[in-house]
């Protein structure tokens, strides 16, 4: 059991330290990011009385994916959805104590067959045929935002367009099952 917990520890350090070793364009990326992003998270922070962080996983940035996209437009359109579900004043108290981060996370730029079996959350490739149902209906959840353990994590793909949306959906649902 020991030795379990020794390995699990020995990976995440590993991990943790891949995260940190950037490539140069992944630097600017990630400066010109929050750069981009800090009006928003503050306009966030300020409608909900928090002092919350953003984080991504620029290791994961590939500019080719984000061509003429502006990923930094998709994270901020999370924390748009966030103040504004702040803004109304039954939510913001229980918002301020539910969210304690915003994860924006990039994603692997998978071939459709390969990301509609691959089993893994992040990998959802929206383009897939398959995938086509509009975010936020009763048919669908939203599929590239959710919460847990207090982080509200987008999984940034590109050409997403209801990401304000599918924000305020979650924390909707999210604050109505706490209240359960």
């Amino acid at each position: 059991m020991r030795l379990q917990h020794v390995f699990a520890a020995m990976v995440l350090l590993s991990t943790s330290a891949r995260a940190d070793e950037l490539k140069p364009f992944q630097k600017e990326a990630k400066i010109s990011f929050e750069k981009s992003i800090s009006s928003a998270l503050k306009d966030a922070n300020t409608a909900c009385g928090t002092r919350l962080k953003v984080k991504t996983n620029f290791n994961w940035f590939n500019p080719k994916d984000w061509d003429g996209v502006g990923y930094e437009d998709s994270c901020k359109e999370v924390l748009l959805g966030l103040a504004a579900m702040c803004e109304r004043p039954e939510y913001k108290k229980a918002l301020a104590k539910k969210v304690t981060g915003v994860a924006c996370q990039f994603t692997l730029n998978l071939p459709a067959d390969v990301a509609q079996y691959g089993g893994m959350y992040g990998f959802i490739n929206p383009e897939h045929p398959d995938n086509k149902q509009k975010a936020g209906t009763n048919d669908t959840k939203p599929r590239n935002v959710s919460i847990w353990k207090g982080w509200l994590t987008y999984q940034m793909h590109k050409g997403d367009k209801t990401i304000a949306d599918d924000t305020r959906t979650v924390l909707d649902e999210a604050l109505k099952a706490g209240s359960r």
